[in-house]
């Protein structure tokens, strides 16, 4: 094991935490009216850390936590506070320098998140115009056609996810097959990739519920989203996400191309566009994701270079009173989506999910957090100027009842907030509204 702890920090210079504002959306404003436009000149910043006690923090809390954390295979560890590193680890054979890690869906928060992001900043396209705009196929669909970005963005649209029926799985576990490409039907090509996952997504998934009035994870909502976010640059000079992605966002804040591979290393050609996947195969650094992470915290901005126009992070990290969760189960709406005790689900904005109403309730209500399969996660809490990177394997706990977010939340959240030693927590200047019923 690698560890960097209280003796370790007499080094390079970090940056913090991700922006989260928690009032309501308001009414959009074109990026233009406000954005400081930047290039892609690469990033000079340094690393800087500093002891968890110079910044009230306990490094025997935060190593009791790493040894449990390692235990159930956490690869990468990073905690950052007042914009330098506190604490970072990584399993032996992990580290930034030697391997990237998988994001799983935490792809969906770093790369076709913050794609849309920088295509609201730059006014390509609007979180709630129709998606239709973007997917002409959509058109002339009664129901798809209703469809909003925002509700993509947030998993309300409607439109199923790729994942097996209880009684699919049962077979599929019986048969030894993959939980993903042994799925049946166009569930199972989706994420076999035949012919490819973005047709797929925009013509054989089906909308199992009205537009925005439900909250369920969606795979293929992401690919259109995706899709829609590409087709909107039509006439820039951006051919697809990865170039913009890499020129508008990733360069300018120092994220090289080695610290990083996005959309299964592939992409496919459909209607004219060029898709690369946004809703999983990402492989990053765990400081790639941190400094994403800090461009969140500090609005936008990188070094004294407004990236992205403050009020717009603003908006993609603030509850905007789309569905929430379920809190008891409902017929189409899977247990791993529903809210429950051993399975905290957050409430969703535009590519992230949001403390706002307290779900987590040991973490600020300002804190949002992307998150993938395996507990991969980055969490920004503006509050306590706070980024957090986690990668590894699962947390949680199935043979005991745990559901994903309660592992995250057990394991990973509340034991670095009760290493946080000197309360009451900073007031962050922000406050969230519950949805009005």
């Amino acid at each position: 094991m690698i560890s960097i702890t209280s003796t370790d920090f007499l080094r390079k210079t970090a940056g913090t935490i991700v922006f989260i504002s928690i009032i309501g959306f308001v009414s959009w404003n074109h990026a233009e009216n406000h954005k400081v436009k930047t290039t892609n000149t690469p990033s000079d910043f340094q690393w800087e850390y500093a002891t968890p006690e110079s910044r009230g923090m306990s490094s025997k809390k935060l190593d009791s936590m790493r040894n449990v954390l390692a235990e159930k295979g956490t690869k990468k560890l990073l905690i950052i506070k007042n914009d330098k590193i506190v604490y970072e680890w990584f399993s032996p054979g992990w580290e930034d320098s030697v391997k990237k890690h998988s994001t799983a869906s935490l792809a969906k928060a770093v790369v076709s998140g913050i794609s849309l992001l920088a295509a609201l900043d730059d006014g390509y396209i609007h979180p709630d115009e129709p998606a239709c705009n973007f997917i002409p196929s959509w058109k002339k669909d009664e129901i798809k056609s209703k469809i909003t970005i925002r509700q993509l963005a947030t998993h309300t649209s409607g439109i199923e996810d790729a994942e097996a029926s209880e009684k699919e799985k049962a077979e599929m576990e019986r048969k030894k097959l993959d939980r993903h490409f042994g799925i049946p039907g166009w569930k199972g090509r989706f994420w076999r990739k035949e012919p490819d996952p973005f047709s797929l997504a925009r013509d054989s998934a089906q909308v199992i519920f009205t537009p925005g009035t439900k909250y369920v994870y969606s795979n293929p909502g992401i690919a259109m989203l995706t899709y829609a976010v590409t087709s909107s640059l039509k006439g820039s000079k951006y051919e697809d996400i990865r170039t913009y992605l890499k020129e508008r966002i990733y360069e300018p804040i120092g994220i090289e191309e080695k610290d990083y591979t996005i959309g299964y290393g592939k992409t496919y050609e459909l209607d004219g566009l060029k898709l690369v996947p946004g809703w999983g195969g990402g492989n990053f650094t765990a400081k790639a994701i941190a400094k994403i992470g800090l461009l969140m915290l500090h609005k936008g901005n990188w070094q004294g270079r407004q990236i992205i126009d403050s009020l717009n992070v603003k908006k993609v990290t603030s509850y905007a009173g789309t569905a929430m969760p379920a809190t008891s189960c409902e017929e189409k709406i899977p247990n791993s989506d529903t809210r429950t005790k051993n399975n905290p689900q957050p409430a969703t904005t535009a590519g992230w999910y949001s403390n706002f109403d307290g779900v987590w309730g040991s973490v600020p209500r300002d804190a949002f957090v992307g998150g993938g399969a395996g507990n991969q996660h980055l969490m920004v809490i503006p509050s306590l100027n706070m980024v957090i990177v986690r990668m590894g394997n699962n947390l949680y706990d199935e043979s005991k009842g745990e559901g994903f977010w309660l592992g995250a939340e057990k394991y990973l959240f509340n034991p670095i907030m009760d290493a946080i030693e000197e309360p009451p927590y900073p007031e962050s200047g922000l406050s969230a509204e519950l949805p009005k019923k």
